[in-house]
């Protein structure tokens, strides 16, 4: 008969520890901070529990009137977005024990479809991602999470409060975010023996401005223009004789709807200073007037229940008519009315915060004893590599060669992003971009999918073809439907990558390509199989964008330490 032997416990303390960056106070875009882990400071650190806080300050090229409008970070992953690319080394510099390439297209993946609005809400307050508030979608289009300046990175106005300071530099917050590091190490939960690696050397380089500002979707002809505030009439009323603005009529305010959600003037995506214009909604046509208009003040009307905007004097050329259905949408031409508009951003206060762990002084003599003796420790932890290929956008059949050489693969997880080149006026506009459904255009080329009339695809590996039959994309390039077992390789890959697929709902807006090698805790060697993915674009439509193809795969590396040196086996 055995009996159950309670084992040896030891007290471990755990306290937060703040570590600076080394090379700097402030940053700005393409910069690289780097930081340091003394091993005397911190010896060992829970990595799932620890993160990077950092100062984040919007920045517009200019501040004059006409030219300002509310921007903020990409709504999807928020300052994740800054980091291009992540190398981690041991404190000694001889061991790259983790380099991830495209980080923030690895984080626009995975916080895509790992997602809900719990983990939304969170990622909004902690991330500087967007968070869904009103406006709400009430004439046929999504909730937005990109169309409030509640999130922080402007000033926030109290609801009901009359706004009438213009929009200036000044009014940006200085947001401070705090980011859990989607790397394999800093997601492992294992601890980590800072102590045996001579602590750690970390590098981040900052991604370019235009790649990571946004405006807001609600005041966009090329997003989500049915989110967009609608026409009321310039004097409260709905009826066409006196409601409607007439042409070669100056006017000077009028009133929006209700629609969506704008109920007072916080809510209102629109700045003062903002240049707008009247766009029909039945064909887009713009609305001319002389002069340009200008909002100059934003108020809430209590007889009316409605949002009022006071601009300059203006005189319409053509009649806009007030109805309940509305005719006519409101747009911001502030970024278009300028020959370019190049936002900033600058990163400040870098700290890597580390859960810091004292296991006592017994065990950690006790660990080096073994050590000196000749043991061995392994740490194993799920990474992530990067193979980049490029596709032009005259290639109907590519085979997109994967130089894999992993000996514990779990899964590859493919992102075609647009490789176009776009100015900043471009992307924040969503102009001339990627056209996601119809109307509705892609405001983050180069961080997310793009299908692009991709027809099917297939895997080559192991000298077989993977899985057996094409994997028919048809459906979901015709941008109407969805095509079922692409979703399904899809979910499955993204299981045997770590990520759990709670929300396949941006399956059009940042397509992606899927195939799991291994299931639950299996994993499969890679090396000498000649790893390959056969895209196969001939459909009635070719495709339009030049395609950066980010193929990541996922697989268990393994931090050997063994005496005074250091291995990583991939």
């Amino acid at each position: 008969m055995s009996f159950f032997v309670a084992e040896n416990k030891i007290n471990i303390e755990q306290k937060s520890v703040a570590i600076p960056s080394t090379n700097g106070l402030s940053y700005n875009p393409g910069q690289l901070i780097e930081l340091k882990v003394d091993p005397a400071q911190i010896k060992f650190f829970q990595p799932q529990n620890s993160y990077l806080q950092f100062n984040v300050k919007l920045q517009m090229p200019v501040e004059t009137a006409g030219a300002v409008s509310k921007f903020m970070l990409d709504s999807h992953i928020g300052a994740q977005a800054l980091i291009r690319d992540i190398r981690i080394h041991d404190g000694s510099n001889n061991a790259l024990l983790e380099e991830i390439v495209g980080y923030n297209i690895a984080t626009m993946l995975k916080y895509d479809y790992h997602c809900n609005d719990s983990l939304r809400n969170k990622r909004a307050l902690t991330e500087g991602a967007g968070g869904r508030v009103t406006p709400h979608g009430q004439l046929g289009t999504r909730q937005s999470w990109q169309n409030s300046h509640k999130m922080g990175f402007v000033v926030n106005d109290a609801e009901g409060e009359t706004r009438q300071g213009a929009l200036k530099n000044a009014s940006y917050c200085n947001v401070k975010v705090c980011l859990p590091l989607n790397t394999g190490i800093f997601q492992n939960d294992k601890v980590f023996p800072c102590m045996l690696t001579n602590g750690l050397r970390i590098q981040i380089l900052l991604e370019d401005a235009d790649k990571v500002c946004r405006m807001a979707e609600g005041v966009m002809l090329k997003r989500k223009k049915l989110l967009n505030p609608v026409f009321h009439s310039h004097n409260g009323s709905l009826t066409n004789t006196s409601g409607s603005m007439v042409n070669g009529t100056d006017y000077t305010s009028f009133f929006i709807t209700q629609d969506n959600g704008y109920l007072d003037p916080a809510s209102v995506p629109f700045a003062v200073g903002e240049k707008i214009a009247f766009v029909k909604t039945s064909d887009n046509s713009f609305v001319g007037s002389t002069p340009a208009i200008t909002i100059s003040k934003i108020e809430f009307v209590s007889g009316f229940n409605l949002v009022k905007i006071t601009t300059n004097s203006f005189t319409p050329d053509t009649t806009i008519t007030t109805n309940a259905n509305g005719s006519h949408i409101l747009v911001s031409q502030s970024v278009e009315g300028q020959s370019s508009y190049n936002m900033t951003y600058s990163v400040s206060d870098v700290d890597l915060v580390l859960q810091s762990l004292d296991m006592g002084a017994n065990y950690e003599s006790d660990m080096m004893r073994r050590m000196r003796e000749g043991g061995t420790i392994n740490y194993d932890f799920l990474s992530m590599t990067n193979y980049r290929y490029s596709q032009l956008s005259t290639d109907l059949v590519a085979q997109i060669q994967l130089p894999i050489e992993n000996r514990r693969m779990k899964s590859v997880i493919c992102v075609p992003t647009d490789s176009s080149v776009y100015t900043n006026k471009q992307i924040l506009q969503a102009s001339g971009t990627y056209e996601i459904t119809s109307g509705e255009f892609q405001d983050r080329p180069g961080l997310a999918g793009i299908s692009d009339n991709i027809q099917s695809y297939q895997f080559t590996y192991d000298g077989r073809l993977q899985p057996s039959r094409l994997v028919d994309c048809s459906k979901t390039s015709s941008k109407t439907s969805v095509s079922q077992q692409a979703l399904i390789e899809l979910e499955k890959s993204l299981t045997s990558a770590g990520i759990s697929g709670q929300s396949m709902l941006e399956f059009n807006n940042n397509f992606v390509i899927g195939r799991a090698v291994a299931v639950q805790n299996g994993v499969y060697d890679a090396r000498n199989k000649q790893f390959s993915l056969n895209v196969n674009y001939t459909g009635a439509s070719a495709p339009t964008k030049n395609k950066l193809w980010n193929n990541f795969v996922y697989h268990i590396r393994r931090m050997v330490i063994s005496g005074d040196s250091i291995s990583v086996e991939v």
